[in-house]
C-alpha cells in the first residue's frame, strides 16, 4: 500500500515502538486492564500488517496469520473464561497459513517435497505419540497443541533456511516458538506435575510474564517480515 521508502521505515519505527509501550503496560500495567493490553498487541500488529497490502501470496496468507493470531488470543486472552480448544484451532490456522508463505517463498523444488512430507509425517506421528504419552488423558485440546506446535517447529525450521533472504520472518518464529514452550510448559500441569523448588519452575516464574516477553516481539516482528522486500524494491 505505501510506496515510499521513508514512509514505511517510519511507520515501522511507530508501530515497534508502540508494541514496545503495549508490551510494558502488559508486564507493569493495571490487572483490570492486562487483557485490553494483551489483545491490543496482537490487533495492532494484524492492523500495521495492511500498510504492507500487495498481491501477493506472501501478503495474503501472513494476513490471515495475523488475523487468525488475534481470534486465537480472543479466545484464550480476551473472554472471561477462556476457550482452549478454539484457541490452539485458530493457532493451528496460523501454522498452516505461515506454512503455505513458506512453501510459496521456497525455490527449491526439493526443499518444497521436503516441507510437504516433513508437515504431515511429523504432525501424524505427533499427535500419535500424544496418545501413546497421555493415554486416557488424551483430549482434543492436547491432539490440536501438539500439531500446532510441531508445525511451529517446522515453520522455524524452514524459515531459517532462508534466513539471509528473510531473516526477520526466522526471528520472529524463534520468539513465537519460545513463548509457546513457556506457555506449554506453565499449562502442563492437567498431564505433568512441576514441583516448585525445580529449576524448571523458576525459568517460567521470573517475576513477570516470560511467555508475553517473547509473544510481542514475535508479532513485531511478523507484522515486519515483508519489510525487506518493500525496501529492495
Amino acid at each position: 500500500m505505501i510506496k515510499n521508502k521513508k514512509l514505511i521505515i517510519t511507520a515501522s519505527i511507530l508501530f515497534t515502538l508502540a508494541e514496545i509501550y503495549l508490551s510494558y503496560m502488559v508486564q507493569k500495567g493495571t490487572p483490570e486492564m492486562l487483557r485490553v493490553h494483551c489483545l491490543s498487541c496482537v490487533a495492532l500488529a494484524c492492523i500495521f500488517f495492511v500498510l504492507f497490502a500487495e498481491k501477493s501470496i506472501a501478503y495474503l496468507f501472513t494476513q490471515i496469520a495475523l488475523l487468525f493470531t488475534v481470534g486465537a488470543d480472543y479466545f484464550l486472552v480476551w473472554i472471561p473464561v477462556r476457550n482452549q480448544f478454539n484457541g490452539m484451532l485458530c493457532f493451528s490456522v496460523v501454522q498452516i497459513a505461515y506454512a503455505i508463505r513458506i512453501f510459496v517463498d521456497t525455490q527449491s523444488k526439493k526443499s518444497r517435497i521436503a516441507q510437504i512430507v516433513s508437515r504431515a509425517v511429523i504432525s501424524v506421528v505427533a499427535c500419535v505419540a500424544t496418545f501413546l504419552v497421555l493415554g486416557d488423558a488424551t483430549d482434543k485440546v492436547a491432539l490440536v497443541s501438539i500439531f500446532y506446535y510441531a508445525n511451529l517447529i517446522l515453520s522455524l525450521v524452514f524459515s531459517f533456511t532462508q534466513f539471509k533472504k528473510n531473516y526477520i520472518l526466522a526471528i520472529g518464529f524463534l520468539c513465537f516458538l519460545l513463548c509457546d514452550t513457556v506457555i506449554g510448559i506453565v499449562n502442563i500441569g492437567p498431564y505433568f506435575s512441576i514441583p516448585k523448588d525445580s529449576v524448571i519452575y523458576k525459568i517460567i516464574y521470573p517475576g513477570f510474564d516470560l511467555a508475553w516477553a517473547f509473544y510481542v516481539p514475535s508479532q513485531i516482528l511478523l507484522a515486519l517480515s515483508l519489510l525487506p522486500k518493500k525496501l529492495k524494491k
